[in-house]
């Protein structure tokens, strides 16, 4: 299968894409995706459409994890459904590429993986019933699913060919073992951003402009009318009811005559009764959807037309989300104000501005420090080649801009060195593998055509 690999342009690539990751510290591609609802599918890639079913079933295998995680998905919906377009473009891009490179999963390999996963085994064989009634419960076809797996396998081939690639020196396994080892001390200041305080009133605003975000139940807005055949006899009664129903089928329902009751005007939520209505009435209430906005029924007493006005969203009370909304908004402008921080330069006016807190730091590694702090991986350099008594430029981190001065470093024994660099290949290797892999996709991603199809994102 890879025996092209020599030939192509790939191997190129990956030698200087390795190269350059190393070179720069980092690059960021600015996509613009094109929002169009002018294609069929989820989105299109270089003008080939990504289809819906792969949506639908990405969307409920992610579902399915969190909630399986005891995760509260009502309120990501929105989220997940962009986290899943954007995972989708993605793969898509890398299967165009595998498709160029001629590495994509045959049809025997596609096969051969059905048959392993256990989901689809029954006393450790395949089963046809079983494969069947699970891929059907994510609304996928056979032909669905296998095109969904020969896209991740083909993926896969594209992957294996990049790691394959991936080289590391010994000079880059002992660098990166020594930051591991080396142990320092100093003295560490944490310039935290001033956060404004969060009001009720800015609470109850975020509450009513984002209600739709916190619904607990989804209904629909009904209006139902009446037409009194015993006031106004069965001949008249039926015309009017025709009428009224054909002005309500064309959407110019403009004016009621005087004669028709409105009997019922509201939101109406699953399993809701309507009070005084005929049961038949009932039922039509509970057929009408966007597809069916109109229903025409006679009942002894009179003719009800049905309308369906739209949706209707059943909000979580207040009190029950505020904390919520709170912690949101002070996480919000947390980072709001942290990155205004960050752009700031001087170091003098950081420190009158914001808040300061010191710590002494006493005989800890650099990852130590990186987890303690939330270092970015790029800024590690900035604490690692500091010499005793120098201090640190400022150092972005989660929560806020850290200063370090060393005072003291401990380089670790030889035989600590050795011992470790027997075992900490494979996690450089990895490493270097995502960098390299993320900055592909990134320049992928930047030449790419891609539109999204915005009705995916609006609709519920």
């Amino acid at each position: 299968m890879f025996d092209k690999i020599s030939q192509s342009k790939w191997k190129n690539i990956v030698l200087f894409t390795t190269v350059f990751a190393f070179v720069a510290t980092s690059i960021v591609a600015i996509i613009v995706y094109k929002l169009s609802g002018e294609i069929n599918g989820v989105a299109e890639v270089n003008g080939k459409e990504i289809p819906f079913y792969e949506f639908n079933y990405a969307y409920e295998m992610t579902a399915r994890n969190m909630q399986m995680q005891n995760l509260d998905i009502s309120n990501l919906k929105d989220q997940i459904k962009k986290e899943v377009v954007n995972d989708l473009i993605e793969k898509e891009l890398l299967y165009q590429e595998a498709e160029k490179e001629g590495i994509t999963a045959t049809s025997e390999q596609v096969k051969n993986e059905i048959l392993k996963i256990s989901a689809f085994q029954v006393n450790g064989k395949f089963d046809k019933q079983t494969y069947l009634q699970i891929i059907n419960s994510f609304g996928l076809t056979p032909d669905a699913f296998e095109n969904i797996l020969r896209k991740e396998l083909s993926i896969n081939n594209l992957k294996t060919i990049l790691l394959s690639t991936i080289y590391v020196s010994d000079e880059e396994i002992e660098t990166f073992t020594k930051k591991q080892l080396t142990r320092v001390s100093g003295e560490a200041t944490i310039i935290k951003p001033n956060v404004p305080e969060i009001t009720e009133d800015m609470i109850k605003k975020f509450y009513e402009e984002h209600k739709k975000d916190y619904s607990a139940q989804t209904g629909k807005n009904i209006t139902v009318y009446k037409i009194n055949i015993q006031k106004l006899g069965d001949d008249k009664a039926q015309q009017l009811a025709k009428q009224l129903f054909t002005q309500a089928k064309s959407g110019n329902l403009q004016s009621v005559p005087t004669e028709v009751e409105k009997v019922f005007e509201g939101d109406v939520f699953s399993n809701q009764e309507i009070q005084n209505l005929p049961k038949e009435i009932q039922e039509d209430v509970n057929s009408l959807n966007k597809d069916k906005k109109v229903s025409f029924t006679k009942t002894q007493n009179g003719y009800y037309i049905s309308l369906f006005n739209g949706e209707s969203l059943k909000s979580i009370p207040y009190e029950q989300v505020r904390n919520e909304i709170k912690q949101k908004l002070e996480r919000e402008l947390s980072q709001k104000a942290l990155k205004n921080m960050q752009k700031t330069t001087d170091i003098t006016q950081l420190l009158k501005q914001n808040k300061t807190e010191k710590q002494t730091i006493s005989d800890n590694t650099i990852q130590e420090l990186v987890v303690k702090f939330g270092i970015k991986r790029e800024d590690l350099n900035k604490l690692a080649n500091l010499k005793v008594g120098e201090t640190s430029k400022p150092i972005s981190t989660e929560n806020g801009i850290l200063i370090f001065k060393l005072t003291e470093i401990k380089e670790p024994d030889k035989s600590q060195v050795d011992e470790t660099k027997k075992t900490i290949l494979p996690f450089v290797k990895s490493q270097k593998f995502n960098d390299v892999y993320q900055m592909y996709v990134d320049s992928l991603k930047k030449k790419a055509k891609i539109k999204i199809n915005k009705r995916v994102l609006e609709n519920g």
